[in-house]
């Protein structure tokens, strides 16, 4: 494994006081990887018959992780479409709003049909870009609320 470990094994202990003054465990961790891993680059380049590591630095390590966390985020983004906006549009291309629906009738009749449950504001935002698209029209009822339907 290591030819000369007595050799190494004193210059680690030289080493030692050093490596313990940092408070950090990971640190000197990190230290003594990157000690052994030149050591073992060392022996394995010599011998000729192992290729030689390649060093991964922590710029490429952290693009690593970001890629993985997107991947992961593009994924569940994916596999979601049940929220509120894409309920919405499937109530849209129903015949659910041929008759003229307040914001609380959509989540009641999300509540009790779909067994989805949603705030009057995840609704709201599409309700408006809906009526300014002409895709609904709305209008207020005696109570003052906003009633949408189909035009």
């Amino acid at each position: 494994m290591i030819e000369n470990f007595e050799k190494m094994k004193k210059q680690l202990s030289e080493l030692a006081g050093v490596i313990n003054s940092f408070k950090s465990e990971a640190v000197q961790l990190r230290i003594i990887e990157l000690i052994l891993g030149d050591v073992t680059e060392a022996e394995e380049t010599t011998d000729g018959k192992k290729p030689k590591r390649k060093k991964v630095t922590r710029h490429q390590k952290s693009t690593e992780k970001k890629a993985d966390r997107t991947q992961a985020a593009t994924k569940k983004r994916q596999v979601a479409g049940g929220g509120a906006v894409a309920t919405l549009t499937q109530l849209f291309e129903s015949d659910f709003f041929k008759q003229p629906r307040t914001i609380n009738n959509i989540i009641e009749h999300c509540k009790h049909n779909l067994a989805r449950t949603f705030k009057a504001n995840e609704f709201s935002g599409k309700l408006g870009r809906m009526v300014r698209g002409k895709q609904l029209s709305r209008r207020k009822n005696k109570d003052k609320q906003y009633e949408y339907k189909k035009p």
